[in-house]
């Protein structure tokens, strides 16, 4: 995710024509702190919005902005932010902005968008042509210029504009894909032929898949489009709700008009563009694809994706961010083939927000229409699971068992490993460990369950000698895992191995620096190597982490045994 305030600087970059930009290698400039505005109201509404912006909320942020320059409209600054944050978040505060900036390239893009779906593609051009020559533009103008030209009537000049790209090392897929759809749309029945066999059908993504499928179907051959749909559900099982609608919609042309097309050009680029650093580009033109196509699920659903995704494994998105992709998901109607998968991601925001009761709404209606969807089950039973319901969410995970099938195949092995969490934390071991011992044995490499197990042995004292096997393996497989790597401590703590677990619990606490457990348990480790006061330190910041009750009464305990004793 980018730094705070950042954002601003990084638009700056690839706005203005003599910065040229490589997707996904972005190095912004330092931000410059625009002027105060000329009032107190002003200069309140622009720290509201920076304030916004640095917080992701970029609605309110357009909003701010537009107050500051009610106050102050003179600001070229505030008019260049707030457009930003318009375009950022859909708002119509960026196409009232966008003319004051004759110079910026994302407001031409946007003021090129709205001449086209003005039905003017002449004046659309103009602007597309009149976009700096860097390297995000030489990226993207001749994909917007080749459906201006077939706005125009003329396909041949369309398609001559995009076949000197079609060799492009990063995003010749792209340009090919587009001309595609351009002869496709134009009735050009043998050159789309030609052009969409040039196009990859290896794993599919889901507009691909969903555009193959619509051509190969319109071709009468329907086995063919009925392959590729099932070869994107077998990539990606969480789309398996989505294809009976899929299958059933599938001989519908995917674009029908000029401006259908654009949006579609900034979808198909979007989704080449990959990195954390990426994100920003990859916004902007998933927001310009829904101004021009609002109806288009499958930029909801990729938008929806990045607003939470901070490009780094473990990334925890912030309520702001989960509310914003609810936001983006929310349009999308029921009858929309893609309305499944985007309820279930929708689901699982509103229970990251703690909305368990609405989540499980969703969750609920999805299985009623599908019964027997397994990947549905489970996220009924995580959803709970994860309220701390265990109770409610254990016969989620037995009807999703009952459905694979005895024997279990391998994939199922998050089923069992999940209902034996759940069945742990109701106080049930004996029903717990049979369950973590069959996820184990149906993938024997998950270091999430050698984790588990050896651990939760540890703590009763038992089978120590196979815990640390165990643990061993697991930090081979993940051994920057803070979590594996304290188990494996506490396993040595455990077996009277005081300096190997200290090494080892020390380097658990550089990963996992804010965790309690974790602190606690390096403590613990101190004071059976005889050195009371870096244990006590340790107690002490474990007390100041957010322990749960039960760590909390513990850490207490220890304090007030050993630690107030020793100073007495």
């Amino acid at each position: 995710m980018l730094p705070p305030f950042s954002r601003a600087a990084l638009a700056a970059c690839i706005m203005l024509s003599a910065c040229a930009v490589e997707p996904g290698n972005f190095d912004p400039p330092p931000l410059t702190t625009p002027r105060p505005a000329a009032s107190n109201m002003a200069f309140g509404a622009f720290l509201a919005a920076r304030y916004a912006d640095s917080v992701n909320d970029t609605a309110s942020a357009a909003q701010f902005y537009a107050t500051a320059l009610k106050a102050d409209p003179a600001n070229q600054k505030l008019a260049a932010d707030g457009f930003l944050a318009g375009v950022l978040s859909g708002s119509p505060e960026a196409a009232q902005l966008a003319p004051r900036l004759p110079q910026n390239a994302l407001a031409l893009l946007l003021r090129g968008n709205q001449a086209a779906m003005n039905g003017d593609n002449a004046a659309a051009a103009q602007l597309f042509k009149a976009l700096p020559h860097d390297q995000l533009t030489a990226m993207i103008e001749p994909l917007l210029l080749a459906w201006t030209q077939l706005g125009q009537g003329d396909e041949q000049a369309a398609l001559n504009t995009l076949a000197p790209a079609f060799t492009d090392d990063s995003f010749g897929a792209v340009y090919v894909l587009n001309a595609a759809l351009i002869a496709d749309a134009a009735g050009d029945i043998k050159i789309a032929a030609q052009l969409y066999g040039a196009v990859s059908e290896d794993s599919p993504n889901l507009r691909l898949a969903q555009i193959l499928a619509s051509w190969d179907a319109r071709q009468g051959q329907k086995d063919r489009a009925q392959a590729v749909l099932t070869s994107l559900v077998t990539a990606h099982p969480d789309l398996a709700i989505a294809l009976p609608q899929l299958e059933k919609q599938m001989r519908a042309p995917v674009i029908s008009t000029p401006v259908q097309g654009m949006a579609e050009a900034y979808l198909t680029l979007a989704a080449s563009l990959t990195g954390p650093q990426a994100a920003f580009l990859r916004t902007v033109f998933l927001r310009f694809a829904l101004q021009m196509r609002p109806d288009l699920s499958a930029a909801r659903l990729l938008l929806a994706n990045t607003q939470v995704n901070g490009g780094e494994p473990g990334y925890t998105p912030t309520k702001v961010q989960m509310q914003n992709a609810i936001n983006t998901l929310a349009p999308i109607p029921p009858s929309d083939p893609l309305y499944g998968p985007a309820a279930l991601q929708e689901a699982k925001l509103l229970a990251g927000l703690d909305k368990t009761g609405q989540a499980m709404a969703l969750v609920d209606g999805l299985i009623a229409e599908h019964p027997g969807n397994t990947a549905l089950l489970a996220a009924g039973g995580d959803i709970l699971r994860n309220a701390g319901q265990c109770s409610q969410a254990g016969p989620y995970y037995q009807k999703a068992l009952a459905v694979v099938g005895d024997p279990p195949p391998a994939s199922a092995w998050p089923l069992f490993f999940d209902r034996g969490i759940c069945e742990d934390q109701l106080g049930n071991w004996a029903e717990a460990e049979p369950n973590i011992k069959q996820a184990l044995k149906l993938s024997p490499d998950q270091p999430y369950v050698l984790n588990y197990l050896g651990y939760s042995w540890a703590l009763r004292d038992k089978h120590l000698d196979q815990a640390k096997a165990m643990l061993t393996k697991a930090a081979r497989l993940d051994p920057n895992d803070g979590a594996v790597l304290d188990s494996l401590g506490y396993v040595e703590l455990k077996r009277g191995n005081t300096k190997s677990a200290l090494a080892l619990l020390i380097k658990a606490v550089e990963l996992s620096p804010d965790d309690a457990e974790v602190n606690a348990h390096l403590g613990d480790a101190f004071w059976q190597a005889d050195e009371p006061l870096q244990a006590g330190y340790q107690w002490n910041r474990a007390l100041n982490l957010n322990p749960g009750p039960k760590l909390q009464a513990a850490l207490e305990a220890k304090i007030k045994q050993h630690i107030s004793r020793k100073v007495q």
